[in-house]
């Protein structure tokens, strides 16, 4: 069995009197997995997990979590998995008490977990300074019979970080320290576990200038000295920069790390250059993994092009190691990448990337080296390199979208490749390549909440003189019942691969779930995969069956009062009727009479003079149930539910500028397309117009029915063709003029009419569905109509211009 037990806690002293003096949340969650197959698993697993905050006066939080598995994970280490951790704040103060992690910088201390105590002070001004003393490994004896168990010495630490800010440059120092203690191990254990007490002391400086008012250069040097054996009591030749502070010996050893960075904003995007070098075998106790002995120069750029529809993004490195020429061969790394994402229209988006890793080694043999007569013997006897390229396209497109129905689809395309060469020739079976594809069509109808989707996906891929292919057809369903409570998936796909042209396996796989919310507080999962494989060498059925359930409580308020808080409580004229709530941030307070005076005053506030009239009539039916309740339990719960309807209207208004705004930026984006699309269709009309037999003849006699029908036709579609042309132009020009979320919240003239006119109609479908795009929809279908039956009445079609078609 396997449990734990966490607990941390953040407090914020700033809160103090102005929130409940208690209250808690949580919620507890049980999960089961039953497996019957090959695999080499349990066949029921299962595992329980909570967690419980409470609150005290918005101020102390204590939250415990805890988890129960029937799995064994248990073995020893000297980290410690069970944390109990406290950060209270106030204003500029944080203090970390506990079991708690900290990060000054990567080279320094970096986000390691230590038991003890900590500060940050960031006062107003210009001075920061943080600080830190605690044991980072608690002492571990050598456990032999368990492999998995980790000795380690108790490890204690200490650290402090100051900055100032000088306005045109900001300088810090950042000092840390830690050490093993020899004595905290009593057993023995095997000198194969390369095991030794350590002492390390890093020294940091960093600094950041501000340069041609936009730009910045940041820097980072960091010393470390790290003892490797305390116990050795050989003198070191010389005494260190942090001698001081360390304990050195003969196996005492300095390290340094620099960083570097550059950052340049331009036109909408950045550009940027560093350079990170960090000495082989440097090393930190504040960090539980470092990467050293390697040299980094990067170059990157991004940029958002024509008006946010085009975002460009590079990067290029190169990287090396074996810095001081210790090892046996040394590498070197070339890393280039360019990413691409184009919003073409609303209905289609592009994206596609595209990186090159090149590593190149070259391995120096000792032999070689030792029998080396001439000074160019053995050139390049032993270079390798290795190329890698990867490149990815996607393709979205939304074929059609409506209210009752949508259908999009998409295609995603892989490819990648891998080339091993030595001395310039690809090296024996070094060379292989993977490519993928995924097309996909999915059908969705959002009133019933059901959605369709076929994908089709194919592998192959080379390696050497062998090839694999592997496709399938995959079918997926998903429908919400119980509006929206329940929801159900199905799908279905099957796999078949060849290799060399010969089929090896069929893989077939089925899937059905479900999910159910039940009083917005209970969850219930229930999910099946069966899974059956048929190849050359064997044939199995794997079954999964996963059930999950979770609750979540909150809200749980205790009474207590500070002192006497109401002065004639005693009274049972005061006691009895007296209720209080609160919601908005507006505490409501009173006998019920009172009560209603309240709800009333509000609800006929010019704060809410702007609900649409449907609306006011379901909140004055909400406030008159509100009204009739004489229980305070009752009376509460429906004032609050009167509350939130009533301040809904006044949210959506936010919704509703912003859904309106983007619509009128993808409108304006269109409008160009669109302007083109007309002039052509009005041009191809007036074209076949006057070709008509009788346009060019007007003084034909014996005209027939169909000739003159057909005629009346064109003249109508060239007049109708012509008032959309002109009535478009006369809306792009309005359109010109919005620019800003402002304009919208602000409207004038035939906007506000719009506004006027929708608002409400789009409140009620929003508040039906809560469908932001259906939202979106809406707007843009009313707004274009709205604008085009306004130009009607005051755009005269004779007056445009062909923009696009040589008019000679």
């Amino acid at each position: 069995m396997f449990g734990t037990l966490g607990f941390s806690q953040s407090i914020n002293f700033d809160q103090l009197g102005k929130e409940k003096w208690l209250r808690y949340n949580g919620g507890v969650a049980a999960n089961a997995v039953f497996y019957d197959g090959t695999a080499n698993r349990q066949d029921l697993t299962y595992y329980l997990t909570g967690n419980l905050n409470f609150n005290i006066a918005g101020v102390y939080n204590i939250p415990l979590s805890f988890t129960y598995s029937n799995q064994n994970f248990d073995f020893p280490s000297p980290f410690k998995f069970n944390r109990l951790s406290l950060h209270p704040s106030y204003k500029w103060a944080t203090a970390y008490l506990g079991d708690v992690s900290m990060t000054f910088s990567p080279y320094t201390l970096s986000g390691h977990q230590f038991t003890g105590a900590g500060f940050e002070l960031a006062p107003e001004g210009k001075f920061s300074i943080s600080g830190m003393y605690g044991r980072f490994l608690r002492a571990t004896e050598y456990n032999g019979e368990e492999p998995r168990a980790i000795t380690s010495y108790k490890r204690m630490g200490y650290g402090v970080k100051a900055s100032y800010d000088f306005d045109f440059a900001k300088f810090g120092v950042i000092l840390f320290k830690a050490s093993d203690e020899e004595e905290s191990l009593e057993n023995p254990f095997p000198i194969e576990l390369g095991l030794s007490p350590k002492d390390n002391a890093v020294l940091s400086f960093e600094s950041q200038f501000k340069l041609f008012e936009k730009a910045q250069l940041r820097m980072e040097y960091a010393i470390s000295g790290v003892t490797e054996d305390t116990r050795l009591t050989d003198a070191r030749a010389d005494s260190g920069l942090l001698s001081f502070l360390l304990d050195e010996n003969i196996s005492t050893d300095y390290y340094n790390a620099l960083n570097v960075s550059f950052d340049y904003p331009a036109g909408n995007g950045t550009l940027g250059v560093g350079y990170e070098r960090i000495d082989p075998d440097y090393k930190t106790l504040g960090a539980y993994y470092f990467n050293n002995d390697l040299e980094n120069i990067t170059v990157n750029a991004n940029q958002t092009l024509f008006n946010n529809v085009l975002n460009i993004s590079v990067n290029a490195g190169l990287q090396q190691d074996n810095l001081n020429n210790a090892k046996t061969s040394d590498q070197q790394r070339i890393v280039s990448s360019v990413n691409l994402n184009y919003t073409a229209s609303e209905r289609l988006g592009l994206n596609g990337s595209y990186s090159n890793f090149q590593s190149y080694t070259n391995i120096r043999d000792q032999f070689d080296y030792i029998n080396q007569v001439g000074e160019f013997d053995n050139v390049d006897t032993l270079n390798y390199r290795q190329i890698s390229q990867n490149a990815n396209l996607g393709i979205n497109y939304i074929l059609k979208k409506t209210e009752t129905k949508q259908h999009s689809t998409n295609l995603n395309l892989v490819y990648q490749n891998s080339n091993n060469q030595q001395e310039g020739e690809t090296i024996e079976g070094g060379k292989n390549s993977f490519y993928n594809g995924v097309v996909a069509y999915t059908l969705g109808y959002p009133e019933q909440a059901l959605s369709i989707s076929l994908a089709a996906n194919a592998s192959y891929n080379t390696v050497a003189e062998d090839n694999n292919l592997t496709l399938g057809p995959t079918l997926a369903i998903g429908k919400q019942f119980f509006d929206k409570q329940l929801r159900t998936n199905l799908s279905s796909s099957y796999n078949t691969s060849y290799a060399n042209g010969e089929q090896q396996n069929n893989v077939y796989n089925f899937r059905l779930g479900g999910n159910y919310l039940w009083l917005q507080k209970h969850n219930f999962s229930l999910n099946f995969l069966a899974l059956f494989r048929n190849s050359t060498l064997n044939t199995g059925r794997d079954l999964t069956i996963t059930f999950g359930y979770s609750y979540a409580f909150d809200n749980f308020k205790l009474n207590i009062r500070k002192g006497n808080r109401y002065p004639n409580e005693r009274d049972p004229r005061n006691r009895m009727g007296t209720l209080s709530f609160r919601y908005r941030n507006v505490s409501y307070s009173g006998t019920i009479p009172e009560l209603n005076e309240q709800l009333t005053n509000v609800f006929q506030s010019s704060q809410f003079a702007a609900i649409p009239p449907f609306k006011k009539d379901d909140l004055a039916l909400l406030l008159a149930i509100t009204k009739e309740q004489k229980k305070e339990a009752d009376y509460k719960e429906n004032a609050l539910v009167f509350l939130k309807e009533l301040y809904a209207y006044d949210d959506f208004l936010s919704t509703y500028n912003n859904a309106l705004f983007s619509v009128i930026k993808r409108v304006k984006y269109d409008m160009r397309r669109i302007d083109m699309i007309l002039e052509n269709s009005f041009v191809q009309t007036k074209v076949n117009v006057d070709k008509h037999i009788l346009k060019t003849d007007p003084d034909k006699k014996d005209v027939s029915e169909e000739e003159w029908t057909t005629y009346k036709e064109l003249i109508a579609e060239q007049e109708e063709r012509l008032q959309k042309l002109v009535g478009h132009r006369w809306m792009e020009q309005r359109f010109k003029n919005f620019n800003s979320l402002e304009e919208i919240e602000n409207p004038s003239g035939y906007l506000k009419q719009f506004v006027e006119q929708t608002n409400a109609e789009a409140f009620k479908k929003f508040e039906a569905n809560g469908d932001l795009d259906a939202l979106e929809y809406y707007l843009e279908t009313e707004i274009i109509d709205f604008y085009y039956q306004k130009s009607l009445g005051i755009v005269n079609p004779d007056n445009f211009q062909l923009k696009y078609i040589n008019k000679n």
